[in-house]
């Protein structure tokens, strides 16, 4: 079975936490489930894929710009 996330290509990450929705793109450096270990803004993260919090991932394009953007547009 394929990974997950692929290492290398840029995912933004969706979470809600308190009615509060907010997102991270970064490009994914490692993936070990439930974890994704991403940089972004020159900070590396790590993201609990299990966590409640967590809503869902998008992979983006290469072509496409990574601006915040809800699944929706």
């Amino acid at each position: 079975m394929a990974a997950l996330f692929e290492e290398g290509r840029t995912y933004t990450f969706f979470f809600t936490r308190g009615g509060e929705d907010f997102s991270i793109t970064g490009e994914v450096l490692l993936y070990e489930a439930p974890l994704v270990k991403i940089e972004t803004e020159g900070l590396v993260r790590v993201i609990n894929c299990s966590s409640s919090y967590f809503v869902e991932a998008v992979a983006r394009r290469e072509d496409e710009d990574t601006e915040k953007k809800s699944p929706a547009e």
